[in-house]
This record gives structure tokens, sequence and C-alpha cells, in this order.
């Protein structure tokens, strides 16, 4: 009976507070709609994560950087930050520092700003995955990470140009890769040094009227990564057939 009387009295009071905050509504004036959007940007819309770059094309051997900015609400602190590869929901993201995968080849940088980097050298064609930022919050330990993340190309250059070419004729090389370079210049070498007389437009030489002189062994790189040349290509100059001198014909 003790039970169902403190029952019927919670009940009872449960109806004056309803009544009474019914009637504060009526009678206080509407909150203005900027404190309304204030109030939920600082607990949701103001976490963001922003990269640079979604997709990089790396030079196998290189170093590359993968950058971005984050913010986050006033009165949150980040703990901790680390970068992680293949995010899947519900699977743990180990810390790359810690991979032995990536043990000594990656470096992650943060600022007063909110910016952050990752640094990954020597880069390997098994490095193609989705590089993804962690940010781990002092609520709760709550923890977040910026989608999709940077997708990682890995390509080695090659050259492609015919084995041999007539004297008199042209001939085009071409440095190539499998994914596209962000703003690569492109350096080609014959028997070993730099060619800075030739006709070069992007990623091709242009051999005009070929001579004896142009076979060589020609071989390419990337400004600020010379030392990753493609193998040398030979290249045989043939001689343009002789012609048999006119005879006048005897009559």
């Amino acid at each position: 009976m003790k039970i169902w009387k403190h029952f019927v009295e919670n009940v009872i009071m449960l109806k004056i507070l309803q009544a009474a905050v019914m009637r504060s509504l009526r009678t206080a004036p509407p909150l203005p709609l900027v404190f309304l959007l204030m109030t939920a940007g600082a607990f949701g819309a103001e976490w963001s994560v922003k990269y640079n770059q979604q997709e990089i094309c790396a030079l196998k051997g290189s170093t590359v950087f993968m950058n971005g900015t984050f913010t986050h609400p006033e009165g949150l602190t980040v703990t901790e930050t680390f970068w992680f590869i293949h995010p899947v929901k519900g699977v743990k993201k180990t810390d790359l520092s810690k991979d032995p995968d990536y043990s000594g080849r990656v470096e992650f940088f943060t600022d007063d700003q909110k910016h952050f980097s990752l640094k990954l050298s020597d880069v390997m064609k098994k490095d193609e995955h989705q590089f993804c930022f962690r940010i781990i919050k002092n609520v709760n330990k709550k923890r977040g990470w910026g989608k999709p993340g940077v997708q990682l190309r890995v390509t080695e250059l090659h050259v492609e140009a015919p084995e041999e070419v007539t004297e008199g004729e042209t001939a085009d090389l071409t440095c190539k890769t499998t994914c596209s370079l962000t703003d690569p210049t492109f350096i080609w070498y014959k028997n070993g040094r730099p060619l800075t007389t030739k006709t070069i437009k992007n990623n091709q030489l242009h051999l005009q009227t070929v001579s004896s002189e142009d076979a060589g062994s020609y071989s390419c790189a990337v400004g600020g990564s010379q030392h990753l040349r493609t193998t040398a290509h030979s290249l045989r100059i043939l001689q343009r057939p002789s012609q048999c001198p006119s005879v006048p014909l005897v009559k």
C-alpha cells in the first residue's frame, strides 16, 4: 500500500510540474534563432576533417606527404591523433607508426592551427591503400576519423619509344606512368647526361629529323626525384638506303 501511495503522489507532482512548464512556455519570449544555430554547431556541425587531396600518385621509392586540416567545437580537446589504413567499420584502427610494415617510414605532424600531415618515405607498391586521419577527444575518449581518406597510387617510370628509326625521320620518346603525378617536371637523359637542346613537351621527347648522332641510351626522371631514373632505352638509327645513280641509256 505504501508503494502505491508513493506512486500516486509522484504522478500528481508530475502533472503539477507539467502544468507549470506549459504556463511558463506560453508567457516566455521565444528564443532567438541564432542561439539555436550556435548550439547546434557547438555540439556537432563544427567537427570536420578535410584533406588537401583525396588521391595521390607517387613514384615508387619517393617520399610523399598527405596533408589537411581539422576543426572541433570549443570546450573539447583533442588528446591523440594518428593515421591508419583500410577503414572498416567495427575493426580496430591500428596506428601506422606501430605497424611493422611502416615502422621508421612514417612521421605525423600537427600544429596549433589544426593542420595535420603524414610523411611516408620509401613508397612501395604495397602501400597502395586508403590513408585516414584519426582523432581521439577528451570527452569519454570519443573517436572520429575523416572519411573517405586519401587514396595512394604508386607508379614507376618507363620509356616508351621505338627501338630503331631511319635517318631523316622523326621519333617521339614518352616517359610513361600508370597514374597522373602532381605537376611533374620531366627530365631526359642521353647516355647518362641531361638533355637540354632537344624539344621536350610535358612527358615527351621529340627528335626531329634524326641522324646517326641521335643513337644512344635514353632515360627519364621527374624533377626532385632524379635518383629514380628509368631503365635506359637503346635507340638505333638506321642509315637511309642509298639510291643507285642514274645510268644514261645506250642507243
